[in-house]
C-alpha cells in the first residue's frame, strides 16, 4: 500500500528532472513549480546542465555516447531503443532521480532547449498505471499547465496511452508528451520533452525511437 503515493507523483517527477536536463541553463535543483514541490526532495541531486558527455562508446548502464545506429539498452536490461540521428544517451544527466531507466538527449538546442526522452520504471499493474496518469494530468492541471490528450499508441506491440503538457519554465516555453505502458509486471512512463518551437520535429524525432523500441 505505501509504494503507490511514491509512483504516483513519479509524472510529476518525471517532467521536472526532463525540464532540468534540457535547459542549458536550468534553475537550481531545488527551484521547482509548484506541481513539482511533491518531488522535489527526489530532484535536487538532479543535473541542470544539458551538454551530453561524448567519453567512450556502447550499448549498456550509464553508456552517455553513442554512434549513429548504436541500440542503448535501458539500465533495467527490459527494452532496447535507437537514438535519432544527433541524439546520445544520457542517463548521467539524471543521477539521484528515482526510478530512471533511459534518458536520451538531443545535441541540437532551440530556445535553449535540448529535446530529451526520459523513461521511469517501476512495478505495477494496469491499474497502477492509470491511476498514475490520471493523477499525472490532475497533478499538472493543478500545477496551471495545459493538459491534453496524446494519440494512443503501441509500443513494440504493447498499447501506450498518454497525455501532451505545455507550460513555462524560466522564460523556456516546453512541451512534453507523455506515454505510459504496462508490461510484465511493470510500469513505464517515458516523456518527450522540447521546446515549444521544435514541436513538431522533436514529435517526429519521439516516432523514431518508439518505432525502435525492442523489449529483450
Amino acid at each position: 500500500m505505501s509504494a503507490r503515493p511514491t509512483r504516483a507523483v513519479s509524472v510529476g517527477l518525471l517532467t521536472c528532472a526532463l525540464v532540468l536536463t534540457g535547459c542549458s541553463k536550468g534553475p537550481a535543483a531545488d527551484q521547482t513549480t509548484p506541481s513539482d514541490a511533491g518531488a522535489a526532495s527526489s530532484v535536487t541531486s538532479a543535473t541542470t546542465s544539458a551538454t551530453p558527455t561524448t567519453s567512450g562508446s556502447g550499448t549498456t548502464g550509464d553508456t552517455t555516447a553513442t554512434s549513429e545506429g548504436d541500440e542503448v539498452r535501458s539500465r533495467s536490461g527490459a527494452f532496447t531503443v535507437v537514438p535519432p540521428e544527433g541524439w546520445t544517451g544520457a542517463n548521467d544527466k539524471a543521477n539521484g532521480v528515482a526510478n530512471i531507466d533511459l534518458v536520451l538527449l538531443s545535441s541540437k538546442k532551440v530556445g535553449s532547449f535540448a529535446s530529451n526522452l526520459v523513461v521511469l520504471t517501476s512495478a505495477g499493474d494496469q491499474s497502477v498505471l492509470e491511476d498514475e496518469l490520471s493523477k499525472g494530468r490532475d497533478q499538472m492541471t493543478a500545477g496551471g499547465r495545459t493538459v491534453s490528450a496524446a494519440p494512443n499508441r503501441s509500443v513494440a506491440g504493447t498499447p501506450a496511452i498518454g497525455f501532451t503538457t505545455t507550460f513555462e519554465r524560466d522564460g523556456i516555453k516546453v512541451l512534453a508528451r507523455s506515454y505510459g505502458i504496462q508490461r510484465n509486471g511493470k510500469v513505464y512512463l517515458l516523456t518527450l520533452s522540447s521546446s515549444q518551437a521544435e514541436a513538431e520535429h522533436a514529435l517526429a524525432e519521439l516516432d523514431e525511437v518508439l518505432s525502435t523500441w525492442a523489449w529483450t
